[in-house]
């Protein structure tokens, strides 16, 4: 198996977990601290078990070694709300 520096779907999830924690840090001090803090806990907990999943080799991966499923969980993001 590939490190995560060789391996196209753990750069991915990596540069996905680093540009969400830029762009928090970029727009946090115009969001409200409720919605701030859902998406830190998302990028915190959820982002973070997804991309780990991935290095632990926990994620199905199909004959092309790409695992099924590569969408980051959206399902805290749901809660920020107006």
């Amino acid at each position: 198996m590939a490190d995560e520096m060789h391996d196209p779907e753990m750069s991915y999830r990596r540069g996905y977990q680093q540009g969400a924690w830029a762009v928090l840090n970029a727009i946090k001090h115009c969001l409200p601290v409720r919605q701030s803090s859902i998406v830190h806990a998302w990028i915190a907990e959820d982002l973070q078990k997804w991309r780990l999943a991935n290095l632990r080799g926990e994620s199905k991966r199909d004959r092309d070694g790409s695992t099924v499923m590569c969408q980051p969980p959206t399902k805290r993001l749901s809660n920020i709300g107006g």
